[in-house]
């Protein structure tokens, strides 16, 4: 959740020019890529948003980061010869972490089932005799969403609702993090999404099951972010899964990345980099390189 703190201090900036490289080129790709459209909340009032949090510059990054690997891998466009991550045959299970209102995962949803209806109408113009096969047997998604805020379930599971994704394709767990779906979901999970608690306070403040939970994450805002890293990697699927997750450079989100890598085999790269008021935003990318093991 985006809260007013200072822009990075020196110790926050890079140590090396590749990670110096790789947040410029997150920059370009976030100034070049297409606005994603905002799935409908028009079901909500004011009222909810004293519950749960309302979407703001961090929630348009991470959309627009899911939309342009999606634009990538349906090569609707073309964005200086980068490559998408995801590879739509192997996207059967999908999971947001922390989902409040559920946008990011009802936008995956949604510009997935369009996918499908598009090339499932290309596909019959093609064929001269019988209809293309169903998408219920070839292209079935499961999204996964968890939050620990009750609230935010019953939001998200409406959103999806108005905006036509079927409940039988939408699944809602009120659980901390991930904890109640690695029977379901380890190693299983093709798209992981994960916008954080991350602004730095006191780390007192972190662990409600309120709306506090949405944006309170401790000592440089790592307390909840930290804990995630090797649920994350046990999720994702190998060797397709991709992760996005957002962070501010108050995170150190190089650290990260060597964490990610040099304890789970966990390839970390900002995809998508924007100033917003008075902080970094940046969307992480994550890609496993092994299967993730339990030492």
């Amino acid at each position: 959740m985006a809260l007013h703190h200072p822009l990075r201090t020196k110790d926050q900036e890079p140590t090396t020019r590749f990670y110096a490289l790789q947040n410029s080129r997150a920059e370009a790709r976030a100034k070049n890529c297409r606005s994603a459209t905002m799935p409908s909340l028009n079901h909500l009032h004011m009222k909810d948003y004293q519950n749960v949090y309302e979407p703001s510059d961090d929630t348009y990054l991470l959309i627009d980061a899911i939309g342009l690997d999606i634009d990538l891998m349906d090569k609707s466009v073309e964005h200086d010869g980068e490559s998408s991550a995801l590879v739509r045959s192997r996207i059967r299970r999908t999971l947001e972490i922390g989902c409040g209102t559920g946008v990011p995962s009802v936008y995956l949803a949604m510009r997935l089932r369009y996918l499908d209806v598009h090339n499932a109408t290309v596909s019959d113009s093609m064929k001269e005799n019988g209809p293309s096969d169903s998408l219920e047997s070839n292209n079935s998604v499961i999204h996964f969403v968890t939050d620990i805020n009750p609230e935010a379930i019953r939001i998200a599971q409406a959103t999806a609702e108005v905006n036509g994704i079927p409940t039988t394709e939408f699944k809602a767990h009120q659980c901390d993090l991930a904890s109640d779906l690695f029977t379901e979901l380890e190693n299983n999970v093709d798209v992981l999404i994960f916008n954080p608690p991350y602004v730095p306070t006191p780390d007192d403040e972190v662990g409600s099951n309120g709306i506090e939970a949405s944006w309170a994450g401790g000592t440089n805002g790592r307390v909840v972010l930290d804990r995630a890293l090797p649920q994350i990697a046990r999720l994702l699927a190998y060797p397709h899964g991709v992760g996005y997750v957002v962070v501010v450079d108050d995170n150190y989100p190089e650290e990260l990345a060597q964490i990610m890598m040099s304890q789970y085999g966990v390839m970390v790269v900002p995809w998508l980099r924007r100033k917003a008021k008075n902080e970094f935003l940046s969307i992480l990318r994550m890609t496993p390189t092994r299967e993730f093991q339990i030492d």
